[in-house]
């Protein structure tokens, strides 16, 4: 082998190493696109425009229990419903999400003693892609959402009994 030879081999080995990384980058996120569900949402509900309510970035999610997005996420909400948008590094094949609060099923738990606060959300009335939030973004959501909220009936019945109780 020649140096010259030797020399532009040693110069393309960090091209194929980028370009390597890249492909792999770019095939994850189709992946994860596929695999959460994003991509059937996106069908359906891609945002057209921003949301015009409150937004929270750099939130967690977990999609149909496994895929997890991990400080990726932007939530927004208002009265006619959720976006859902990633950071743009990662967005190839997530495009931002707009779904009404008619498309979306809510169930409420606490976990961990009662501590922490989930939501399990039932995205779509037809693709029923299941997300899983916790913590605080639970709370800002429904706040945002006002009697939109899916569970907005049901959650205030208790809480009026307990004030009719404690008249």
């Amino acid at each position: 082998m020649n140096p010259q030879d030797s020399a532009a081999h040693a110069n393309l080995e960090p091209f194929l190493v980028l370009l390597f990384a890249v492909t792999v980058f770019v095939i994850i996120h189709f992946a994860m696109s596929r695999l959460s569900g994003w991509n059937k949402l996106a069908q359906r509900f891609r945002a057209t425009e921003p949301c015009t309510g409150e937004s929270w970035g750099w939130q967690s999610a977990v999609f149909r229990g496994w895929i997890q997005y991990k400080h990726h996420l932007t939530f927004g909400a208002d009265m006619h419903g959720v976006s859902i948008s990633i950071i743009r590094i990662f967005g190839f094949f997530h495009p931002p999400l707009r779904i009404p609060w008619s498309e979306i099923q809510v169930e409420t738990k606490k976990k961990f003693f009662g501590l922490f606060e989930t939501a399990d959300f039932v995205l779509g009335n037809q693709e029923r892609v299941r997300v899983r939030i916790y913590g605080k973004l639970v709370g800002r959501l429904r706040e945002a959402a006002g009697p939109a909220w899916p569970l907005f009936q049901s959650e205030q019945a208790p809480m009026a009994m307990t004030v009719q109780m404690g008249k």
